[in-house]
């Protein structure tokens, strides 16, 4: 038989832990040895670096001590330089062969320059260049132009057709002014004072360059071959850029060549240049790179080195487990029973072999009860007809017994390891897991009645079930164990019942559905109100009773409702069996099961046409007897009003000096009293324009003994006033008419009032005309007295607009109304 437990050579603890030390060991060994070449490189290019920049800091203030001196040199002779020896070509020839300083000092020779910049002289004396104009030389216009002393541009020598640079200097007259120039030259083509100093400080591998940044030349260089070479343009490199931006230091950049380079330059602020120093880094870091190779090849070294110690060492301690390990896959491939392994070192590998001994002689015992043990349980799990099941904490069976497995038509081997998703639709499932938990969390026995749904034959069945959690040898619930009983039928017999007690127990008519609405059957009321037997309504739904009577989607809403909180109650239009159209109130109730899923609906319902019509009648006869209370109402206010009127006369007939007064309050109160005689006499309460401004003018006519002449078309349609209006529009008219005819009706005679339609269909003009003039303050609001302040409070808010005009000798009123105040009244006598 082949050995399940061989281990591959790969995976044994030996390999896995020689692996794991060794690479501990070489992580940390190179990672030493990498981190340290690193820093010796750093420490090295900074120690080379300061070096070579103090070197070059040095030949760079030599060749600035080397430029001063010679910039001095010709500043002291231009200054013996008299206007008298300028101008004297021979007196100057001479004066400059004696100062065999200047020669010495520049090896091209020295230049004295006219305004103009044509050479007068020089020396050593030659015909060559006297004569020459030099003007286009920066460092000779400098000094001609601007007075300024200073070192030009190296150029290619019109003499010596090498590379040359000049340095220039004013010669002045005793007043300062510029009469010409002195300029020494210096031939970079041959030995000079700079190749001089290069080559003295010049170092193994080490090359000096000296540059102006203001062209990005090279104008002298330890390689004669690269004297005026022109730079690379700003972006190639970055290190040259930052020399010539000014940078004083070192780093590390690339040459021409391809070659990585130490270099580090020094500015020579007398010329505006900068020295700079290169040195391969092949050279300089040679040390370094011969340590970092005897370094790597010592850390291989140690590494075969550790190797070997590594799996030597570990094979020679795990040497009794592999022993054990070898004896336990013997033991498994000969199934043979476990046996206790040889202990051959007391250490902490004997203790292990020790310990599984132990294990071993225990689990025997126990192995033994267990079997005597499951042998009794299953043979009672085997015989009884319910559902015996264990489940571990994720809801997974750990066991089933012979009914369960015959009823998911599976061997317990497919059962096991699996939940109840399995075999069961997902909402049961949802519901058994909240069972499951309450055992699991809460540590308690469950006893309920479950609802379960085959997940592929979608059959339903109930069962009483049991649940009862399991506990370890230290309390932990580790798992449950179930009964289930299966009570299908009885429910069914339970619901059949229930559906029974709530149809047949009352005396309105009846209807149960099913869940989806269709009828299952009626009582004999329904018979009775509808004229439809149960014979005839079985298997329908409730649609053919409705009527056109309600909107569409109303008796969805019903329904809706019965779902949504259990019951509706409605009063509903149905049609009778005859074709009757006929009002119910009718009530729909969701019958629900233990789990609160509805499997009914049971409606009742009652013929209300007597009771409508008992309701119409009674509305009828409260509006009529509302009617005549409202109507005897107004009559009495208008009375009473009158007898206010009555007391007001005889009052200003003791008082003859405030009848006025008093003729205006009593004007004000008979309007009132019109509008609540009108109402009083009106089948409604409602009161119309045209009669309320007859009444009104009648009034004051009466009253003030001054004709007042009322003009309404006869093709007239009524305008009834706003029931809450009534009494401000008749307040409001009193006072106009009351006005017309105090401030000149009463001395001409008579004053016009005529009603007109206005410019649209619902609004009406009411024109008040009478003789007299208009106030020149009549439009100022201070100006208004008491009775056109009452006007103006009166006043709607919208609907209502008064204006005030002159006419020749005449002053008309416009009062215009529209709604809300009015609205038109069916056509009828004005």
């Amino acid at each position: 038989m082949q050995n399940t437990f061989a281990v591959s050579p790969l995976r044994s603890i030996q390999t896995q832990v020689s692996v794991a030390v060794l690479v501990i060991f070489l992580a940390t060994l190179w990672t030493l040895s990498f981190y340290a070449t690193k820093i010796l490189l750093q420490d090295t290019e900074r120690l080379l670096g300061e070096h070579q920049f103090a070197a070059v800091s040095f030949v760079a203030a030599n060749i600035n001590d080397e430029l001063d001196d010679r910039l001095k040199a010709l500043t002291t002779i231009a200054g013996a330089i008299s206007p008298a020896i300028l101008n004297n070509a021979q007196a100057l020839n001479t004066f400059l062969e004696q100062r065999q300083l200047l020669q010495n000092l520049f090896n091209a020779g020295v230049l004295v320059l006219g305004l103009d910049g044509v050479v007068v002289a020089e020396a050593p004396r030659s015909a060559e260049r006297v004569g020459m104009n030099y003007m286009n030389r920066d460092t000779i216009a400098a000094a001609l132009k601007e007075g300024k002393t200073s070192i030009g541009t190296p150029v290619v020598g019109k003499k010596f057709k090498t590379p040359v640079f000049g340095m220039t200097v004013p010669i002045r007259d005793a007043q300062g002014k510029v009469i010409g120039a002195l300029a020494g030259v210096t031939n970079l083509g041959v030995p000079n004072f700079l190749s001089f100093l290069f080559r003295s400080q010049s170092g193994v591998g080490t090359s000096y360059l000296l540059v102006s940044p203001s062209t990005r030349q090279i104008i002298n260089a330890t390689d004669n071959k690269r004297v005026m070479e022109r730079l690379p343009p700003p972006g190639v490199n970055a290190l040259l850029d930052r020399f010539i931006q000014g940078y004083e230091g070192s780093g590390v950049t690339v040459n021409p060549w391809e070659q990585e380079v130490l270099a580090s330059a020094k500015g020579i602020p007398a010329a505006g240049w900068y020295l700079a120093a290169t040195l391969p880094t092949q050279e300089a870091f040679a040390p370094i790179v011969s340590m970092r190779d005897r370094m790597v090849l010592a850390t291989v070294l140690l590494t075969l080195l550790a190797s070997g110690l590594t799996w030597w060492m570990v094979r020679r301690q795990l040497a009794p487990m592999l022993a054990a390990s070898q004896t336990l896959a013997s033991m498994a491939d000969a199934s043979m029973a476990a046996q206790l392994l040889p202990v051959g070192r007391h250490d902490e590998i004997g203790q292990l072999i020790g310990g599984f001994n132990r294990v071993v002689t225990a689990l025997a015992q126990r192995e033994r009860a267990l079997v005597d043990s499951e042998r009794q349980l299953a043979d009672v799990m085997e015989n009884v007809e319910t559902f015996v099941y264990i489940k571990d904490l994720q809801g997974r069976y750990l066991f089933a017994n012979r009914a369960l497995c015959e009823s998911f038509g599976v061997p317990m081997g497919e059962i096991v390891g699996h939940d109840d998703s399995k075999f069961l639709d997902d909402a049961t499932v949802e519901k058994l897991r909240r069972n499951d938990h309450i055992v699991f969390l809460q540590g308690e026995t469950v006893r309920a009645d479950e609802t379960v749904v085959r997940h592929l034959s979608g059959r339903v069945q109930r069962f009483s079930t049991v649940k009862v959690p399991l506990r370890d040898a230290d309390g932990v619930i580790y798992a449950l164990w179930g009964i289930s009983t299966d009570i299908t039928e009885r429910s069914h017999m339970e619901d059949e019942l229930r559906i029974g007690a709530i149809a047949f127990e009352c005396q309105e008519g009846m209807i149960v559905t099913d869940a989806k609405g269709v009828i299952l059957r009626t009582n004999d009321s329904f018979t009775r109100i509808m004229g439809y037997s149960n014979a005839e309504v079985v298997g329908k739904t409730t649609a053919f009773i409705g009527s056109d009577r309600h909107p569409a989607g109303f008796c969805d809403e019903l329904w809706n409702a019965a779902k949504r909180v259990g019951t509706w109650q409605a009063e509903v239009w149905t049609l009778r069996k005859n074709g009757e159209v006929f009002p119910q109130w009718m009530t729909g109730t969701a019958v629900k099961n233990t789990h609160g899923d509805i499997t009914h609906y049971v409606i009742t319902h009652i013929d209300i046409t007597d009771r409508k019509q008992q309701e119409t009648q009674r509305l009828q006869d409260e509006a009529a007897h509302r009617t005549v209370l409202v109507r005897e109402v107004h009559h009495r206010i208008k009375n009473n009003l009158q007898g206010i009127v009555g007391l007001l006369r005889q009052y200003s007939r003791r008082h003859p000096e405030m009848s006025d007064t008093i003729n205006q309050a009593i004007s004000q109160v008979q309007g009132i009293s019109v509008v609540h005689g009108l109402q009083g006499h009106a089948v409604t309460s409602s009161v119309r324009l045209c009669e309320l401004t007859g009444a009104i003018a009648d009034e004051i006519r009466s009253l003030w003994q001054t004709p007042v002449v009322v003009d309404i078309p006869s093709c007239w349609t009524p305008c009834v006033i706003a029931e809450r209006e009534a009494v401000p529009v008749a307040l409001i008219l009193n006072e106009l008419i009351l006005n017309a005819v105090k401030h000149g009706g009463k001395a001409h005679g008579r004053v016009d009032i005529s009603v007109r339609k206005g410019a649209q269909a619902d609004v009406v003009q009411i024109s008040i005309v009478n003789h007299g003039q208009l106030s020149a303050t009549s439009q100022q609001p201070g100006a208004l007295h008491s009775g056109l302040q009452l006007i103006a409070s009166l006043m709607p808010r919208s609907g209502c607009i008064l204006c005030t005009e002159q006419q020749g000798d005449l002053v008309v009123t416009l009062l215009a109304l529209e709604p809300p105040v009015i609205s038109l009244d069916p056509p009828g006598p004005a």
